[in-house]
């Protein structure tokens, strides 16, 4: 099994991203899984077919797995956005930023 180096490499730079923003890594997976939805589809429509781990893979099967990683990537936006949030309100409620009445 040959891996694609560009996948390879763009999954090394989401993760990096990631370990900086998580909300900068979910929007660089997003970015990842179009990638690679348009790559597989140009592979298709040349007529050619995508195995993973040696299983040959349909164009609908493969759309499928696209579709699975998207809500993968949207649970990890959300989150990433939820845990901004909860930081954020962590840091409005310190001690220098709380008001007297």
């Amino acid at each position: 099994m040959i891996l694609n180096p560009v996948i390879v490499g763009a999954v090394i730079v989401q993760s990096i991203i990631s370990k900086s923003s998580k909300i900068a890594g979910a929007v660089a997976s997003y970015m990842l899984t179009t990638g690679i939805m348009v790559w597989g589809l140009s592979v298709y429509s040349a007529g050619n077919i995508i195995t993973f781990f040696g299983i040959p893979l349909s164009k609908e099967a493969f759309l499928i797995a696209c579709l699975v990683w998207y809500i993968f990537d949207t649970k990890a936006f959300v989150a990433a956005k939820q845990q901004a949030g909860q930081d954020s309100n962590a840091s409005d409620n310190t001690p220098a930023n709380v008001q007297e009445g």
